[in-house]
């Protein structure tokens, strides 16, 4: 008896056991796969851009985090977007294991690239980006937070990029950027009415029509390339902004006689911007006019019988000031920034940076990408432009220089001032800043 009541025990623990044991297994959840991975170069929707980030698991693939403005934003509803999503799909292919999200910022402002990488870097590091493209006036801004490229980069990698670009990627001595997309303001003028390029201003035609220069612009950009082509200096020796008024007094009576002569429209006094300007030739309201070379770029097929070139200068020398973008490596895992790094060289190299620049209507960086371009003309006419291109002044001291010296180009065509008077108004002003 006591036997029959020990088997009866055992058995009912045991029988206890398994209950708990099926119970443990009904209650545990079922594997949930992994979400898949973002399609190939598609824009994370905005309602996903905050600075939380995933934590990541053994078997997700390595995300590289890129950062662009609208303009380059991968969009196969764009010639330049539909060149660059297809230029990101074959990096993942090449890389195995790693995926490329890109976040489109604003340009500039609150939410903007510069203004989100710095609370990014402040806030959430780990959701700031592996790689951005700035421009000069950020690359400068965001010096402190880019990750140096010396020693990344070999002089066999560099050989091939302009001048001008190599001088805009270094900061204090330092790599900060590889160049990628540049442009610049030059003349676009009607073939029709100009039979050969002006080089100097009294190459323009008299019976050439109306010339329309953006002389409202603040930054006083298309001056200040008249200035420079002078040989005018924009800072002293210890850094300081400074106009020499002689030359800019040259520059102003240079305007004057335009105006005198009926080439200078008195509505070209008033436009500040040199896509309006652009919009006037283009309108057939101007026989040239100044023009950025990535307007016209864009706007080749509709605009025929055009030809561009660097703006005319009272010598005749050959100037043209270049904004520009840069890719910047951000981030400071060792691991992270291998991968970023071969992006960065797989986004600039020259079969793909030249397609890619001639479908974004910019100018390549370096010189092998522009060998790219099938057509031979207008391969002739960026060489041009690229040749005699110097950076264009930073952001801080346009804001400086450039409103007096726009006063004083309002001064001389309003009749109110001398171009001498003017020029010196102008020179005291920014001395005293």
């Amino acid at each position: 008896m006591n036997s029959s009541r020990a088997a009866f025990r055992l058995w009912l623990t045991l029988l206890c056991a398994l209950g708990m044991v099926l119970a443990a297994c009904v209650a545990a959840p079922a594997s949930t796969p992994m979400p898949s991975a973002t399609p190939t170069g598609a824009l994370v929707p905005a309602a996903t851009d905050s600075l939380a980030t995933p934590s990541p698991t053994a078997a997700s693939p390595q995300t590289l985090r890129l950062w662009l403005p609208p303009q380059f934003a991968p969009d196969a509803n764009t010639p330049g977007g539909k060149v660059l999503l297809s230029q990101l799909d074959e990096f993942e292919k090449q890389h195995a294991g790693v995926r490329v999200e890109v976040r489109v910022k604003k340009t500039t402002g609150q939410g903007g690239l510069l203004n989100s990488l710095q609370a990014a870097m402040q806030a959430a590091p780990g959701a700031a980006p592996d790689v951005i493209a700035l421009s000069n006036p950020m690359l400068l801004s965001a010096a402190s937070l880019a990750q140096p490229l010396d020693g990344a980069l070999t002089d066999a990698d560099l050989a091939d990029f302009y001048p001008f670009a190599l001088q805009s990627a270094r900061v204090e001595s330092h790599w900060l950027a590889l160049p990628f997309a540049a442009d610049v303001i030059g003349l676009a003028y009607s073939t029709s009415a100009y039979a050969a390029p002006p080089v100097a201003w009294r190459d323009v035609p008299e019976t050439g029509g109306p010339l329309w220069l953006p002389l409202a612009d603040p930054a006083a950009r298309v001056t200040l390339q008249q200035y420079v082509a002078l040989g005018g200096a924009l800072t002293d020796e210890a850094g300081n902004p400074v106009i020499d008024a002689n030359l800019l007094a040259t520059v102003l009576a240079q305007y004057q006689s335009l105006q005198t002569a009926g080439l200078l429209p008195a509505a070209s006094a008033t436009v500040d911007d040199p896509a309006k300007t652009w919009t006037a030739y283009r309108e057939n309201r101007a026989a040239a006019a100044a023009a950025s070379l990535g307007d016209f770029l864009a706007d080749r097929q509709r605009v025929v019988s055009t030809g561009f070139a660097p703006l005319p200068t009272p010598n005749g020398a050959r100037v043209a000031l270049a904004s520009q973008w840069n890719y910047v490596l951000i981030t400071s895992d060792p691991a992270r920034q291998a991968v970023a790094l071969e992006l960065m060289k797989w986004l600039t190299a020259p079969e793909a940076l030249g397609p890619w620049a001639l479908a974004a209507a910019v100018l390549p960086a370096r010189a092998q990408a522009l060998a790219q371009w099938p057509s031979t003309g207008l391969r002739a006419v960026a060489a041009d432009m690229l040749s005699v291109a110097q950076p264009e002044p930073s952001a801080t001291l346009l804001a400086v220089i450039g409103p007096p010296v726009a006063a004083a180009v309002q001064a001389v065509l309003s009749g109110q001032s001398t171009p001498l008077t003017a020029a010196n108004t102008a020179a005291a002003t920014v001395a005293g800043k």
